[in-house]
This record gives structure tokens, sequence and C-alpha cells, in this order.
């Protein structure tokens, strides 16, 4: 399906993302782009709270349950403005910046809004090609079932929704906000259409509404850095192309989509000498956006913690004071004590937490040298993949150390210098040799440097805002020309240094991971005629339809595209079911074990899904599922039901007897 069928369904999930967050943090007093910024964090928040609470009451999750709790929430919220007098004080809309932006100044963000979003999104959609292809990638085989599965159950909880992708032998804690979103978004055929469509507006609505907000209150007294984010946000590719694609790790592309507009709401909530009703109602849209950022993936909480403790510390640091030369020195010294005692005390107990246990805990092999990973920050080059290098960012790099030059000569924003080093040097970590004793560090983000080197980019944003203003300022300054041309001439300039936003390599990271050949660590449905098959098993196969097929090979999209049961719906074979175990190392072997026939009727299979791809020809490889690499299908037992490609689908009767 072209892009075109689809772009009611993107502007429609924009909305449903950003609008009732919005409607929650205007309805407490929240103002203007950090209210819009600030809006996907608080969405999230309650759809990650509404689904468990519906699960535990027995609620069906549907677009129309969640508007209702949604539209409570803003009630809610409108009293708690209403009683603070904060929903139509004007005094609330100062806390972003010294002055509201003039009309012609809006007018350009949304033009450059219109530009950054624009391209960045029309490169993604060429780099996918279609609305409808599949994502080829191991996380993505998951959250495409998990989909499937939250629309057939309506059950969108993080605490056990995903249990028919076990078997039902666990019902697990997973992050389920993404795909309590995305699954009742409206606009969409089918799952697959509406994940794709959800990574054009993580990248774009979600994202750079974020950021615009984080501009907003780090350069208050100035609007063009503002007005330059969408545009500087666009040049990169580490995020959310990154994310989206190679990775397929959408739940943390929410996370981290969120995490600039929280940090906005947390610095207005502890900014400046305003009234308490106005510190109080940011730090409720804080808390909001900041569960929003943790609910949507538990490593959201340690990169709110990595970027937001500098800046936390200072500001904290300087009401502190300012209380405390008021008079009230023994109330600042019992708040502070208290929370030194709960952090030490929660992030203790948070270490020793089984599953964060089990985060820190991955296996990942790095580097001999730093060098290649510092190189791959300053240019902006994947750090996960090995492609060639077709576009750099070194002109944002650079406007960026600009910005580093003024926020400490200016002592402003100095927290954005302190994040942008803690995010590069874990980075590094993760990237660099393993045997680094600090190395565990990078352990809270599965120590994957293409994770945490997507924190890096939010202070790279905002820094480099300020630089390129500053020097759009001096330019227009030294050549006597009005600072709308000098700017429109500097943007034009960073589109060609940047290759047209980063177009090519935009594109080159979306395809190696969407397009049918080749794909970036092995290819799973190996062409059109293939992927077609799949879509047709809806209608070659009767409604009680087992497929049993090795997951690498492309039976696992059987359930998200056609709504056909199959074995296994993920790409591990389940170790809490033995029978799954059992025929994924000795299948092939049907007829000289009972044991493995006794299996398949144990699991109720009807049909096998064979693919003749190989690894050496580019297919995928999985070391534990031998007995379903090669499947002997001219034994008796199988009936060809359909072709596509290289893989087929039988009817399997060899067990009946």
């Amino acid at each position: 399906m072209s892009w075109w069928g689809v772009l009611p369904g993107i502007g429609l999930m924009a909305v449903l993302w950003l609008g009732p967050g919005y409607a929650v943090l205007r309805a407490l007093g929240v103002r203007g782009l950090l209210a819009l910024g600030g809006g996907a964090g608080v969405t999230s928040g309650l759809a990650g709270i509404l689904a468990i609470g519906y699960d535990l009451v027995g609620l069906t999750w549907s677009l129309l349950t969640f508007l209702a709790g949604a539209l409570a929430a803003v009630v809610v919220a409108l009293v708690i403005g209403r009683v603070l007098g904060t929903t139509t004080n004007p005094a609330a809309g100062a806390v972003a910046g010294l002055r509201p932006l003039e009309p012609r100044e809006r007018g350009w963000l949304a033009l450059t809004g219109l530009v950054g979003a624009g391209v960045l999104a029309l490169a993604m959609m060429t780099g996918m090609q279609r609305a409808d292809m599949p994502l080829q990638v191991w996380d993505a085989v998951y959250h495409l079932n998990a989909l499937w599965v939250i629309q057939d159950t309506g059950n969108a909880s993080s605490l056990g929704a995903l249990a028919p992708l076990y078997a039902d032998t666990t019902a697990p804690y997973y992050p389920t906000v993404w795909h309590s979103i995305v699954a009742i978004a409206p606009g969409f055929d089918n799952v697959t259409q509406a994940a794709n469509a959800s990574s054009i507006v993580l990248g774009t609505a979600v994202w750079m509404s974020s950021l615009v907000a984080l501009s907003r209150v780090a350069w208050p007294a100035r609007a063009l850095p503002v007005v330059l984010t969408p545009i500087i946000a666009a040049t990169f590719v580490a995020f959310p192309a990154i994310s989206v694609s190679m990775l397929g790790v959408w739940p943390f592309a929410v996370s981290v989509a969120c995490l600039p507009g929280a940090l906005a709401l947390m610095i207005a909530a502890l900014r400046g000498n305003q009234t308490w009703q106005i510190y109080l109602v940011h730090a409720l849209g804080f808390a909001a956006a900041a569960a929003g950022v943790v609910l949507a993936h538990g490593s959201g909480l340690f990169s709110l913690a990595l970027l937001a403790a500098p800046l936390l510390g200072v500001l904290v640091f300087r009401q502190g004071r300012r209380y405390w030369r008021r008079g009230h020195a023994v109330p600042v010294a019992v708040i502070l004590g208290v929370a030194l005692v709960a952090v030490v005390v929660g992030g203790s107990w948070l270490v020793s937490f089984p599953p964060v246990q089990a985060i820190m805990d991955y296996q990942r092999g790095g580097q001999e040298s730093y060098l290649p990973g510092i190189g791959s920050l300053l240019i902006d080059h994947p750090l996960i993949y090995v492609y060639d290098i077709r576009s750099v960012n070194l002109v944002i790099t650079a406007m960026a150390f600009v910005g580093v030059y003024l926020t400490i000569t200016r002592r402003h924003a100095r927290w954005l210098v302190v994040a942008l080093v803690a995010s590069a040097i874990l980075t590094l970590l993760a990237a660099g040799p393993p045997e680094n004793p600090i190395r565990f560090l990078a352990g809270f983000w599965y120590t994957q440097a293409s994770r945490i080197n997507q924190l890096f980019v939010i202070p790279m944003v905002v820094l480099a805002a300020g630089g390129l203003a500053w020097t759009c300022g001096k330019l227009a300054a030294r050549f006597r020309v009005p600072i709308t041309a000098t700017t429109a001439v500097v943007l034009v300039g960073v589109g060609l240094a940047t290759f047209g936003l980063r177009w090519p390599s935009q594109v080159e990271v979306m395809s190696s991971v969407y397009s049918h050949w080749p794909i970036a660590w092995g290819t799973m449905i190996d062409s059109e005629d293939e992927l077609a098959m799949i879509d047709r098993a809806a209608e070659t196969l009767p409604d009680d339809a087992v497929v049993l097929g090795e997951a690498i090979n492309g039976s696992p999209y059987l359930l998200s595209r056609s709504g056909v049961d199959v074995v296994y719906p993920q790409l591990t074979t389940i170790p809490d079911s033995p029978e799954r175990v059992l025929l994924a190392q000795h299948f092939n072997t049907w007829y000289l074990q009972p044991e493995v026939c006794q299996a398949v009727r144990d699991l109720g299979v009807t049909h096998v899904y064979a693919d003749d791809l190989t690894f050496a020809e580019g297919g995928k490889w999985e070391e534990t599922t031998p007995g379903l690499r090669v499947i002997s299908t001219d034994r008796p037992g199988f009936e060809l039901v359909d072709r596509g490609g290289q893989a087929s689908i039988w009817r399997f009767t060899g067990c009946d007897t």
C-alpha cells in the first residue's frame, strides 16, 4: 500500500499522541510550546496507567475507552488548575521564556517545523518503500505480533498482556505504552501500517515538538534557537532512524522522543521566582511526562537520571539557597536530607531489582579502541552496523561546540554540557573495550552504544541550536543584512553541508531493514512473492490452522499480517515450553522420534512453513533451531498449500496417526 493511503492515519496518530497530554497540561495551566512538547509524554503516561487499570477492573482496551480515560484526566487537571488559579493565569506563560514568541516568530517556527519534519518523513518513507512493508529485525517481529495480540485480546497492560507471545507459560512485565497507543490508532488496515506510521509520528511530531520545548526553556531570551531546532533535529540519523529501523525498538524510541519535553517541564517547575501554584502545576506536568518516559521503557528512568541529574542538582541548589536566605533554613535542610536518603535507598533497591539486573548483566562485545566511537559521534555515523559514509553532520557538530562555548562563557544552561559529556562517555564505554572496569555503567541500556547515542543527540540538538543562532547573528551584524535573510542563507548552507539534511544516510538506514534484499543481519522475507503468500494465508489456511516453521524464516509474520496462529510468534523458542524446544531441535526427524509427533499433537500443529533461503544466500541464522532449518517436504505427510518465492506452506499430516 502506498503512503498516500495512510496519510490520514498518520495525522490522526499524531493528534492521538499529542492531543490528550496537551489538553491535560493546558488544563493545569501549562502554556504554549511547553504544553505541546510535553504532551506526548503525558499521553504516554496516561496510556500506561490506564491500560494497567483497565485490565485490573476487566475493561477492554480500545480507542473509545482510552479517550474516555483521557477525558477524565483532563477534567481532573481542569479542577486542579481552577482551584490553583493557574488555568487562565497569564503569568504561567512566562515560565518557558522571558517573553512570548511573536506571531512572526511562530510563523517561522511553523515553516522550519514543516521543512524539518517533512524532509525527515519523506526520507524515512523512501527507505521503507511502502506503508505495509514489514520491518525485518529481531525486535520488530515481537512488537508487530504484540500489536496484533492487544487488538485481539483488548488487553494492553504492561503486567501480562503479552503472555500469548510466551504461549501463556508466563505473564511477564513488558512496557506496552507504544503498543497500547499504536494498536488503537484509527486509519490503518493492519498493524504493519500502524507500526510504520508510528515511526514517522515519533520521529517528527513527538520528537521535534519535544525538542522545541526544551530549546524554548534552555534559551528563554532568544527565539531563533527555537526556530532552528526542527531543522537541526532532522540532520541526525542516530535518532529516530536507527531506533525505529535497525534496532526496531519502538518502545525505547517513545521514551527517548518524550524525554526532552519532560526535561523542559522539570526546568519550568524549578525555574525563577514564580508563585508556588505555578511551580506546582509544572511539577505535576513533569511527573506525568516523566511517568510516560519511564512506562514507555524501563531504561527511561536511567535516561532521565542521566540527563536530568546535573540540571536538577543546579536548580535544586539554587532554589534551596533562595529559601535558605529567606529564613527557611530548617525546612530546606530537612527536605534535602530526606531527598538524599530517598535517592540512596531507592537507587540501591533499583540496582538490585531483578529486571534491572537482567538488563545490566546483558553481555555485549565492543571494539578494541575508542577512536571509531569518537569519530562516529562527531559525524553522527551509526554505531550498530557497518554502513558506508554517505553523509556527515560536521557542520552541526561544529555549531554544537559553539553552543558549548556560549554556555560555559555565559554561565547559562551549562547542564547541557555536562549531559553531553556524560552521554558521550557512556556511549564510548559501551562501544569500546569490554575489559574496562567501569563499563558496567552502560549496562542500564543493555550496554548498547547505539541506544545511549540517542541520548547524546538531545543536548547536541539544543546546543547546536544556540550555536547556529549565535552564528547567524554574528554574520548578520558583520555584513549588515537582516537576520532573517542571513538565517535563510545559513540554512541553505546547512542543507548543502548535510547532504540534504542527511537524506542519503536516512534512506540507507531505513532501507537496510525494510527492503526485501539485502537485509542487514540477515533476511527473513526474501521477496514480494513470499510476502504475498503470507498475506494470502488468511484465505488459503483454515481458521484453526497452527503453523510450525523456523521463526527466522518468516513464519511469525503470519500472525500479525493474516491472523494465523503460529508456534513461534517471536524469534525465541520459549524455553518454558518443552514441546516448542523439542520441535525447534528435532522436528526434521519427526518420523524417527515418537516424542516429536506427540509434541506436534499437543501443540495442535496443522501446517508447516518451509523456506529454502540459506545463510550463505543472505538468510538469517539461528543456532537454537536446527530441527526447523531444513525440512524435507518430499516425504509422505506434506501437502503443498501455497508457495511464494523460496518459501512455502504445507499441510502436515505425518503425525496424525
